[in-house]
């Protein structure tokens, strides 16, 4: 992620309101995980820390329900959730293809900002495969209106935050658009002037970025 994002805790404009549909694994099967052959069978999925004292990093064993067996072992070098009896690890359909991912949270700021570390289920292999791009956004969750879509956020105070909205097309994740609120100050009197708000849209190598002020967010 680029080091100069800024973002906010502060309550967005609706267009950017991310869907909070992310489900807990447990030891019950993966809702988004139907039987079958295209998304395999149902699984459960359990954290197996790297020392008797529960460290941050270990691994997670993806176990078959009906058979009971271990399909596929992931090496997690950081969880931030590790403490938990399933890893505290999320499953989210995060590129519309009807099998549900896996996100294990790497680190998680008092702020609220969360990194992440996401494996897209690769249906040929059967297995879950990391994800650079998507592990690169600020807490990825689907885009209500558009599942084809993933909206990060990160935050930088109270009232200064960063959003994306990041598409799949041709099967690469592509930035399609972002928006930003920053609080401004007069450098005189230190007195607080408006917010800056700056939306851009990318389409191909074009970007087009519209700028303004406004006192209220």
């Amino acid at each position: 992620m680029r080091a100069a994002r800024r973002r906010t805790g502060r309550t967005m404009p609706a267009a950017w309101l991310p869907a909070l549909c992310i489900a807990l694994l447990s030891a019950l099967p993966c809702a988004g995980r139907a039987a079958g052959a295209s998304c395999g069978a149902p699984e459960r999925f359990a954290w197996v820390a790297a020392d008797a004292a529960g460290a941050r990093s270990g691994r997670l064993d993806v176990v078959e329900l009906r058979s009971g067996r271990t399909v596929q072992r992931i090496e997690v070098p950081e969880n931030y959730f590790a403490g938990q009896a399933d890893g505290g690890v999320e499953s989210l359909d995060l590129n519309n293809d009807g099998c549900a991912d896996l996100i294990v949270t790497r680190d998680m700021a008092a702020i609220g900002n969360r990194m992440v570390t996401v494996y897209l289920y690769d249906r040929a292999r059967r297995r879950f495969v990391p994800n650079k791009a998507l592990s690169d956004i600020g807490d990825p969750t689907l885009d209500e209106r558009d599942p084809n879509c993933v909206i990060g956020l990160w935050r930088g105070g109270a009232e200064d935050f960063y959003s994306s909205r990041h598409c799949w097309r041709g099967g690469r994740l592509v930035l399609v658009s972002d928006y930003s609120q920053t609080p401004l100050y007069d450098k005189a009197s230190n007195e607080f002037a408006c917010y800056e708000v700056v939306e851009t849209t990318y389409t191909g190598k074009r970007k087009h970025e519209r700028r303004r002020c406004t006192k209220t967010p």
